[in-house]
């Protein structure tokens, strides 16, 4: 029985290290982000921007899917981000057929560095400067033969076995000649390969993996050999045939990168890049982990605060008593102050002619017996705290003997005095404590409705790159994001009849209204484009208001300067008449759309992912109900990030349940893309 594989082998790092360095060769680095034992790079490619997952001892892989990228990175990623950031990517290869991948990098000094990838013994990322001396890594460790210290030089572990790309056939009959061990164990620990390739090999012979070597004759070493040789080839100079394997329930129970005679029979599916089917397979394993209820914490955070929030209930009752007591109290000594002042003069007096507090508290006893004036009220001296503890309507009252009735009654009185302020702070922080309550069963609330599952974020369209809608006659208009976007349109996606449009001054964006069908174009699409370049250009920065813009054809601009003249990068050289819209506000409509994906074969469930669109009210306003509009502020508005954050969570609020599952897999980031810079206050929400 096939066990279910976590990790890769040998074979999986050397097939996914030549589409690996295919694919981000020449690769910038971006970022670096850390999801639990997840290192992602972020890399600008050749291909467009692309992800790479490194996952500690278990594989690296480009993913198309959307993993959750925590709030605040740790130190060793920060360090990481320093010494990574910007760096190109020159090559990346497998070390000695091992699993140890390294991507050779460099920068605008033109210094080699490398970043060691380690995928064994719980794994490691380690970078080392030109001098293979460790610059950081993730763990710090001794071995037996080597260190990984931080300034001293790198080693690469010793390599197990023969190699097995370089093995010849004498080399390998000699390592089972006269082995006293089963020949799959041996094939497996001799040549460094995984024990399902030490079993494809005895398979595709039809020789008893649990053969001794020492039994076996010189023919069955030869089919053993060819068989090895077979594999070794198809690993080598084979198609890539890449594909999943699953068991009769449909549980997946490998990845590989060709197919295996072992696993024929078993139902699969098949990739077109090993990268792909790696993706697929090893997104299911960490949608396990990275997507499991995190809600424990929350909900012990939840009943440490339930608990303080009754622990102040009941602080808050004995306060309200003690205030009501002590009112009470003080009011009945003010109510008998005359018959207390006697009773005291009477324990002073006897005091001063000597009698012992003893002999004061017995007369005092038997006089109340017998009902004497003054007396009712008396319980008992206490001549360690000079004081007289009297009873009034069922209350105990204790009275200092140093001080006056009144000033007794003062006293008692200011106690109900803090114990009023006291329920005042006690009732605020009550309310306090209830909104940490509510605050954490919204979060709780939020993790109970994430999806539990990683998302393959929806592929993007050509035009998504820049800014870009739809107008509400249906055409595409797009605008570049900076000067190289700019440039992109204008080279690349500019056609004859489309329309072209700008502002007077620099810093915006060059727009442009696509019509492939020369039809006329609507007047109303004209005016939206003009608002969309309107907001996107440095009025809204400014905070202007309004703003003229100008629309010419496609013949009327051009990159070539006059004689002897430079021009930078983004700008052109505008003939001819153009065609004016004055007046243009700086106005713009966020919407939201939750669509929906296409479900994988594997899986019946429904996928959606949420879309965001921005561009005129009208024009979005036809695509989607829930929408924000934003206008441009001098002061007392939000900045990028903050009205990022609002704008997230006024969807989510707007939304109906079904659909804020989904929305919270809208970052930060994404919405960011949307805005434009400067200052900015939300017009309406719908």
């Amino acid at each position: 029985m096939i066990k279910t594989s976590t990790e890769f082998t040998n074979f999986d790092v050397f097939a996914i290290v030549k589409e690996l360095d295919l694919i981000l060769i020449n690769g910038t680095i971006l970022n670096i982000y850390e999801v639990e034992d997840i290192l992602i790079l972020k890399i600008n490619t050749n291909f467009g921007k692309k992800n790479l997952i490194i996952k500690k001892d278990s594989r690296i892989n480009l993913t198309e899917y959307d993993y959750p990228i925590p709030k605040y990175p740790s130190q060793y990623i920060i360090s990481l981000r320093k010494l990574l950031k910007n760096r190109r990517i020159l090559k990346i290869s497998q070390h000695q057929f091992d699993r140890i991948i390294i991507i050779e990098l460099s920068d605008n000094s033109g210094q080699p560095w490398k970043f060691v990838i380690e995928l064994f013994n719980k794994g490691n990322f380690l970078l080392l400067d030109e001098r293979n001396i460790i610059k950081v890594a993730k763990k710090y460790r001794k071995f037996r033969d080597r260190e990984i210290l931080p300034k001293k030089e790198y080693s690469f572990p010793r390599s197990q076995g023969k190699d097995f790309l370089t093995l010849n056939k004498e080399e390998f009959k000699a390592l089972f000649k006269n082995s006293e061990v089963e020949i799959v164990r041996d094939l497996s620990r001799n040549i460094h390969i995984s024990g399902l390739y030490s079993e494809e090999i005895c398979h595709r012979t039809k020789i008893d993996k649990i053969s001794l070597g020492k039994n076996l004759t010189d023919k069955e070493y030869e089919k053993l050999y060819d068989s090895f040789k077979k594999l070794r080839n198809q690993l080598l100079f084979g198609e890539v045939n890449a594909y999943i394997v699953f068991d009769n329930n449909k549980n997946q129970i490998s990845v590989l990168p060709f197919e295996i005679e072992i696993l024929k029979k078993n139902p699969k599916k098949l990739f077109t890049s090993f990268n792909e089917a790696v993706d697929k397979y090893f997104s299911k394993i960490d949608s396990e982990t990275l997507k499991s209820p995190k809600d424990q914490k929350i909900e012990e955070q939840i009943k440490s605060q339930e608990k303080i929030l009754k622990n102040q209930q009941e602080y808050l009752e004995e306060l309200k008593n003690k205030k009501v007591k002590y009112y009470k109290i003080g009011e009945l000594i003010y109510a008998r102050l005359n018959s207390l002042e006697k009773l005291k003069t009477v324990i002073l007096d006897a005091k001063k002619k000597g009698y012992s507090w003893e002999v004061i508290n017995n007369k005092l006893e038997t006089a109340k017996l017998e009902n004497l004036n003054g007396t009712d009220f008396f319980e008992k001296v206490i001549p360690s705290t000079n004081q007289v503890l009297i009873n009034i309507n069922d209350n105990s009252i204790y009275l200092d003997l140093k001080k006056s009735i009144g000033e007794n009654a003062n006293n008692i009185y200011s106690k109900g005095k803090k114990a009023d302020k006291k329920l005042k702070g006690t009732i605020t922080a009550i309310e306090k404590t209830k909104e940490k309550i509510n605050k954490l069963k919204l979060d709780r609330e939020l993790i109970e409705a994430e999806v539990d599952f990683l998302i393959k974020k929806p592929k993007k369209k050509w035009y998504e790159k820049f800014r870009w809608f739809i107008s509400s006659d249906g055409y595409l208009i797009i605008g570049g994001r900076d000067a190289s976007s700019n440039e992109i349109i204008f080279k690349k996606y500019l056609d004859q009849n489309d329309l072209i449009f700008h502002t007077n001054f620099p810093g915006s964006s060059l727009v442009v209204i696509k019509n492939p069908d020369n039809k006329k174009i609507p007047l109303n699409t004209i005016d939206e484009t003009g608002k969309f370049v309107a907001t996107y250009s440095r009025a809204w920065k400014e905070n202007w208001g309004i703003v003229d813009v100008f629309y010419i054809h496609t013949d009327q601009i051009s990159k070539s300067p006059p004689s002897g003249e430079f021009l930078q990068k983004g700008s052109f050289i505008i003939s001819g008449k153009k065609n004016f819209i004055k007046n243009v506000k700086t106005e713009l409509t966020i919407g939201l759309k939750i669509i929906e994906l296409e479900a994988d074969s594997q899986d019946n469930r429904k996928i959606f992912y949420p879309k965001l669109i921005s561009g005129p009210k009208p024009a979005i306003k036809k695509q989607t109900k829930n929408l924000i509009t934003i206008i441009p502020s001098k002061s007392g508005g939000f900045t990028k990030g903050k009205l990022a954050k609002e704008i997230l969570s006024t969807f989510y609020k707007n939304s109906d349940k079904e659909s804020r599952i989904w929305i919270k897999l809208l970052s930060i980031d994404e919405i960011l893309l949307y805005l434009p810079s400067g200052i900015s206050i939300i017009k309406s929400k719908s």
